[in-house]
């Protein structure tokens, strides 16, 4: 893998992972891994913890809306605040979403998105562990952090596009269209009539260019019509869904199958879950 610290993104938050890391690394004391018990939270937690765990290096993991009451700790902030930037002490980290630029238009305009606390956890945990075989399955989990939060259902994300290109780049990530997915969750074509998508999916292969681009036209009419789901998460849907290696469901379709765990349980029991299954097998 490449450094995803080496990133222009990371650049606001780099001094402080990578002291954090070293001084983890050097700690007698077992890390606190902390967080609410959210979908997000569990994302940010689940990439420290896999970087841990191939490392031998002892940690607690909380799920919990307290503070954390530890000298050598990981607090995730769900909560963007324009005055919060993502701090540390020599041996504790509390991360929290920034805004920072994504990527500079034609004409070197600077276009803004958010960091979002997954992404910089996976930098922290790179930074612990850059060789972790369990960090490596779940390097697409990367994109997870800004595909949940707002800024895909207002406007294009400058920070998303970035973080996916340069997965793309290194290889870990396959960027396709929906009909090259083995097994998207339906969930989220709720506006694509039932059956449409598997018969264009298996017919795939089979299409020109000009079929291809009567096939796309078909699925997305619907949604455009009603303008829902916004266009910018639309186009990652339909032409840009995330595919790690060997996976038949794109990371969208994973991500809206990991969000029932909390309509099923409680919030820590769906939070533990998600964070072992990640840290265990990379999938859902």
């Amino acid at each position: 893998m490449r450094k995803l610290i080496e990133h222009r993104i990371f650049s606001s938050v780099r001094d402080s992972i990578e002291k954090t890391a070293r001084e983890i690394k050097r700690s007698l004391r077992p890390v606190l891994l902390i967080s609410k018990p959210s979908l997000n939270g569990a994302l940010s937690i689940a990439p420290i913890e896999a970087a841990l765990v191939d490392s031998g290096i002892p940690y607690t993991r909380r799920f919990t809306n307290s503070d954390p009451k530890s000298t050598t700790f990981v607090s995730i902030i769900d909560d963007y605040d324009v005055n919060h930037k993502t701090i540390s002490s020599p041996s504790s980290i509390s991360i929290s979403p920034i805004t920072v630029e994504g990527l500079r238009g034609r004409l070197g305009d600077s276009r803004k998105g958010l960091l979002s606390t997954v992404a910089q956890a996976h930098v922290l945990a790179d930074k612990i562990s850059h060789n972790s075989r369990r960090l490596r399955r779940i390097r697409p989990w990367v994109l997870s952090g800004n595909w949940i939060s707002a800024a895909l259902d207002t406007t294009y994300d400058p920070v998303y596009s970035a973080l996916r290109d340069f997965l793309s780049t290194e290889g870990s990530i396959r960027v396709v269209p929906v009909t090259q997915v083995e097994s998207p969750e339906i969930r989220n074509y709720g506006w694509i009539k039932p059956g449409v998508l598997e018969r264009e999916s298996n017919n795939w292969d089979s299409f020109d260019i000009r079929q291809r681009e009567k096939s796309m036209d078909s699925l997305v009419k619907s949604a455009l019509e009603s303008n829902n789901p916004p266009t910018a998460r639309l186009e990652e849907l339909l032409w840009h869904c995330i595919l790690g290696p060997e996976w038949k469901s794109d990371l969208a379709s994973q991500i809206t199958r990991a969000s029932l765990f909390w309509d099923k349980q409680t919030p820590k029991d769906a939070s533990s879950e998600l964070a072992d299954i990640l840290v265990s097998i990379g999938t859902i």
